[in-house]
């Protein structure tokens, strides 16, 4: 088997263990009182915070309105918590043994949005519809 075919599919298997490991940090988060959120800076001088799971607008303003207040105002029992502050789990799979540069710019490959799902498939013998689901 070739190394760098090997790499991808581990570092598609890896991505895929890591959104799993996610959504069930997340799941018990949820299971414990809290809600995940989304949001930040949309703008110069705008901001807007959203439900993660639903994308329902929670609070939006801009730079005359305090996000951490409107914040404080929705959330007083703080159960909110961002997405980004969960900690994730890397997707660093073992590598077989090809060059850590050459690894990284095979992440990148996998990564990006313009790499269709058919193309990394045909590359490792997996159906589109697996890569799709470990991307």
């Amino acid at each position: 088997m070739d190394l760098v075919q090997e790499y991808v599919r581990r570092y598609l298997v890896a991505q895929r263990e890591a959104e799993r490991s996610l959504a069930e940090a997340i799941e018990k988060l949820e299971a414990s009182g809290h809600r995940i959120i989304d949001g930040g800076q949309t703008g110069q001088t705008t901001w807007q915070y959203t439900d993660w799971h639903t994308g329902e607008i929670l609070a939006s303003g801009d730079d005359r309105t305090s996000d951490d207040a409107a914040l404080r105002a929705l959330d007083p029992d703080e159960a909110f918590l961002h997405i980004d502050d969960i900690a994730r789990q890397s997707a660093e799979p073992e590598n077989p043994g090809i060059p850590q540069s050459l690894a990284t710019a095979l992440e990148d490959w996998v990564d990006l949005l313009t790499t269709p799902d058919e193309d990394i498939a045909r590359f490792v013998g997996w159906t589109p519809q697996d890569v799709a689901a470990a991307r």
